[in-house]
């Protein structure tokens, strides 16, 4: 059965013909980096590769879809579940073609509150439904039901896996983003800075980043945010306090969150179509107790600036999720 899933295959099919498969990658962080420290959109990256693994992704559905049809016949999605849960492989691909078959994702099944023992009843109840609107209903269409199942199978896999690239590569870029900046402007961590700060008794709200100053701390933001999610900002514009700093992708040109800002004397750093780095360096070196070194603006400067950053600054330990706890 193993071989029936040809899951070697599809992960062949993606180390082969993905770009920039790895994104939380050292390689692939580095290079995401240096796209927002030159006020680039990431997006586009990682949308690439995205795109990518769906093709790949609907041409392994398409290919087992039409050998268990070749297989079973008329009910093939019945016996293609069947082999799914008693196969014993508890592979990620497939937990997910379990779920993809019936159109579902994981968190959705969840939020419907389907069990795995309520799967073969829900899809057994979704096949007689459907039947009964490319048929009974006079749709007239029910020879190209499988078709349509393929593309009810291909919608759920999309969600799955664009929601997992869009939150897994957010978050790990926010922290890797802030460690690189801070540490190419001449702080060290540990000592002239501090990540993804807890809460204590002392301040009641978690901060993205911690920086010394001459007069104490400082604290810093981030939010990968786009167009359209202006409460989010507006948000971390209260949590920060006065010289804060909060770093985002790019606002809405009806936004206010600039008139805010100002009242709190929060600055606020746009990355797209910015420098961000030099923006960040201006702001922090008159606050700062050590002298911050100069931002190349160029793009090879830039790119060897970030080449020189050590590997273990864009590894796991970087992007885990684990708050620290505030030193003073």
């Amino acid at each position: 059965m193993t071989d029936d899933l040809k899951i070697p295959q599809y992960r062949k099919w993606i180390a082969n013909n993905v770009t920039l498969r790895s994104p939380l990658s050292i390689n692939g962080l580095r290079e995401l980096v240096l796209n927002l420290f030159l006020g680039r959109n990431y997006r586009f990256l990682t949308e690439r590769g995205t795109e990518e693994k769906l093709f790949i992704t609907y041409i392994w559905i398409m290919k087992l879809c039409k050998s268990y049809k070749a297989k079973y016949g008329k009910d093939w999605q019945i016996k293609f579940l069947d082999e799914l849960i008693a196969n014993k492989i508890k592979s990620k691909e497939k937990t997910d073609m379990t779920y993809w078959l019936l159109g579902l994702t994981h968190k959705t099944a969840a939020n419907l509150q389907i069990s795995n023992d309520d799967l073969p009843a829900f899809l057994a109840e979704l096949l007689q439904h459907c039947r009964s609107l490319f048929k009974d209903m006079r749709i007239n269409s029910i020879n190209i039901m499988d078709e349509a199942w393929l593309l009810l199978m291909a919608g759920a896999a999309t969600l799955n896996i664009r929601g997992s690239q869009k939150a897994k590569v957010g978050k790990a870029l926010e922290r890797v983003f802030l460690k690189a900046a801070l540490t190419i402007l001449g702080m060290e961590y540990g000592s002239n800075f501090w990540l993804n700060i807890g809460r204590d008794i002392e301040v009641e709200r978690e901060a993205d980043a911690e920086v010394q100053t001459k007069r104490g701390r400082i604290r810093i933001e981030i939010g990968l945010i786009s167009s359209g999610n202006q409460e989010v900002i507006e948000d971390k514009i209260n949590r920060v306090g006065e010289n804060g700093v909060v770093i985002f992708d790019k606002i809405g040109a009806r936004s206010r969150i600039y008139e805010t800002a100002k009242r709190r004397r929060v600055c606020l750093i746009q990355i797209r179509h910015n420098q961000p780095l030099i923006v960040l360096h201006d702001h922090l070196q008159p606050l700062v107790n050590i002298k911050l070194i100069d931002i190349p603006s160029e793009e090879t400067a830039l790119r060897k600036a970030i080449s020189k950053l050590p590997d273990a600054l864009f590894g796991a330990s970087s992007i885990e999720t684990r708050k620290t706890k505030r030193k003073t």
